[in-house]
C-alpha cells in the first residue's frame, strides 16, 4: 500500500517500475510476499527474479513466482565464459524462459568480449559495468542524460 501512494502521490507509473525478489527472500516469507506481488502486479508492476543461479537456485521459483524477468547472477554469468557444463545451463535457461514468456539479464558483464559473446545466446539484456559502474544520484541522471542526447531520445 505504501508503495502504491507514493507512486501515485509522484504520478509514476507502475510499468515503469520493476521490482527485484530474490530466491532467499521468498523462502521465509513466501505467503506474504506473493500476495503482495499479486496486488502489485494487478497494480501494474513487474518483478524479476534476481540472483538465479547462486546458493539454492530452484526452477521451480521460475515456474511458481508470477516474475517476468530471470536475472542470472553474476558467478554464472561469469562460469558460462569457463564452463563447458555452465554454457549448457545458460542456454537451457534461457531456453526456458523464453518459452514461458520472460526476459532474461545476465549481471555482471564488465567486457566487450563478454557482452558479444553473451548477447549471441538470446539473453534480453545485459547489466554490467562494461556499461558502467554504480554511481551516485547525480552521477546517474547526467549518465543517463549523455545517453538520451546520443540517442535522439527524450
Amino acid at each position: 500500500d505504501r508503495l502504491i501512494s507514493i507512486i501515485e502521490k509522484y504520478k509514476v507509473s507502475p510499468s515503469l517500475i520493476n521490482l527485484e525478489i530474490t530466491e532467499t527472500a521468498s523462502i521465509h516469507t513466501r505467503t506474504v510476499l506473493e500476495s503482495n506481488m499479486k496486488k502489485l502486479i494487478e497494480y501494474g508492476f513487474t518483478f524479476s527474479l534476481d540472483d538465479f543461479g547462486k546458493g539454492e537456485s530452484n526452477l521451480m521459483y521460475m515456474v511458481q513466482m508470477p516474475v517476468s524477468i530471470v536475472k542470472l547472477d553474476y558467478d554464472m554469468s561469469k562460469a558460462f565464459f569457463n564452463s563447458d557444463k555452465a554454457r549448457h545451463v545458460v542456454r537451457a535457461v534461457v531456453n526456458m524462459a523464453h518459452k514461458m514468456n520472460m526476459k532474461l539479464v545476465a549481471e555482471g558483464i564488465e567486457t566487450k568480449y563478454e557482452m558479444d559473446h553473451i548477447s549471441k545466446e538470446g539473453i534480453d539484456y545485459i547489466q554490467g559495468y562494461y556499461y558502467a559502474k554504480p554511481l551516485p544520484q547525480m552521477e546517474f541522471l547526467n549518465f543517463i542524460y549523455g545517453k538520451m542526447k546520443h540517442t535522439n531520445v527524450g
